[in-house]
């Protein structure tokens, strides 16, 4: 099981080259770069679920019944007169509303499974005049969905 936030945050090693891609992760066909849009905070959420098990007299027992599927948040914003623009928190919205699952790969290149959005919301703090954005803020929630679509 490859551990997500290490692969992500720790592909920067010596042995890549200064000058290599400013990709920080892809999700289907989304990059996630300073040239379209980036992400400032990564979260990762993990459960283990254990149920109560009742008895007589005494304390409950708690028994493990599985793992529930990972989940990562990311917060990012982008600006008008930077780079791409607020156009990428657009296009990213556009590949959520697809509603598939999507590959994630960290920038080292690693595959880290298909995964799914569960939540997106962007928001508009700061305007151009005229009423274009100047910065858009968003969030983004994605679940583990499977390693392989052939036997999910």
């Amino acid at each position: 099981m490859v551990d997500i936030i290490g692969t992500i945050t720790g592909a920067y090693d010596a042995r890549r080259p200064a000058d290599s891609a400013s990709i920080m992760m892809m999700l289907g066909t989304f990059e996630f770069s300073i040239d379209t849009t980036t992400y400032n905070q990564l979260t990762r959420e993990a459960r283990w679920r254990w149920s109560e098990q009742e008895r007589i007299g005494k304390q409950d027992l708690l028994q493990y019944t599985g793992k529930s599927a990972r989940t990562v948040k990311m917060d990012g914003e982008a600006h008008s007169q930077f780079r791409n623009g607020v156009a990428g928190i657009d296009a990213l919205y556009d590949l959520a509303d697809k509603a598939e699952p999507q590959q994630l790969v960290s920038s080292a290149g690693d595959v880290l499974g298909w995964w799914v959005v569960t939540d997106f919301s962007d928001t508009t703090p700061l305007f151009l005049p005229g009423g274009a954005p100047r910065k858009k803020t968003y969030s983004i929630t994605i679940k583990h969905y499977a390693d392989d679509l052939s036997n999910p």
